[in-house]
């Protein structure tokens, strides 16, 4: 069942971006919707390969499958800083619209990158099971082992400070939004997210409400790009 829900998430993604690209086309193709479907490139690829593990079994395979869904995360996730303060200039929010502001964004979002990048260079992964879902993880709960022999892994590179940190940045540019401009659906989306990424650690539920997360905070952060698309600088 669980896996069949990754399965389901890999395909609302890529209706997502499909989609999200035809309105970045019809749109003026808007800065910010392109760094963020840049950057979501492989949200359903990352679903579609926890979804088909228990197909592909434990092994080399499905371990080089999973290494491109970390490396584009750890290396694209902080554009949504960027496209976040865009979609705030654009909105006609007065502390946005300043080069220096705008500086601090980017400044930000290259500070997080130059962090995570050098996991991609020094991580290991570790078999992930949990309910029929098979998958390689750099962290391993005690209630995600794949037999007995296996070990808990805490603490790898796998540690989210980088997200954490890009979630509460969209979510105050959000906020910011919502009182603002009259604007709360990405506040409501990256709060969302923010919930979810935190809800129900380590159990059964996890992984699928923090991936489901994802697309609320991806469908919010599409939507507000659109919104604000035509606003001018």
């Amino acid at each position: 069942m669980l896996s069949a829900l990754f399965l389901v998430f890999a395909v609302v993604h890529l209706a997502l971006w499909i989609w999200g690209w035809r309105a970045w086309a019809r749109n003026g193709r808007p800065q910010a919707l392109f760094l963020i479907l840049f950057g979501g490139t492989l949200l359903w690829y990352d679903n579609a390969r926890i979804g088909l593990g228990r197909f592909i079994g434990q092994g080399e395979l499905l371990e080089a499958i999973t290494v491109p869904a970390f490396a584009w995360h750890w290396t694209m996730l902080p554009l949504l800083i960027i496209a976040a303060g865009i979609i705030a200039r654009r909105a006609g929010l007065g502390w946005a619209q300043s080069k220096l502001s705008m500086g601090a964004f980017c400044v930000v979002a290259s500070a997080l990158i130059a962090l995570d990048v050098p996991k991609i260079f020094d991580f290991d992964l570790y078999p992930t099971c949990v309910a029929d879902t098979v998958r390689y993880s750099t962290n391993v709960g005690p209630d995600a082992l794949c037999s007995p022999d296996d070990q808990v892994v805490t603490g790898g590179p796998g540690a989210a400070l980088v997200a954490i940190l890009t979630n509460v940045i969209v979510l105050i540019v959000g906020i910011a939004l919502w009182i603002q401009a009259g604007w709360k659906w990405l506040a409501l989306g990256a709060g969302a997210m923010f919930v979810a990424a935190g809800a129900f650690g380590g159990s059964y539920w996890s992984l699928p409400i923090a991936n489901f997360g994802e697309i609320l905070i991806t469908l919010a952060l599409i939507a507000s790009a659109l919104r604000f698309s035509k606003s001018p600088l």
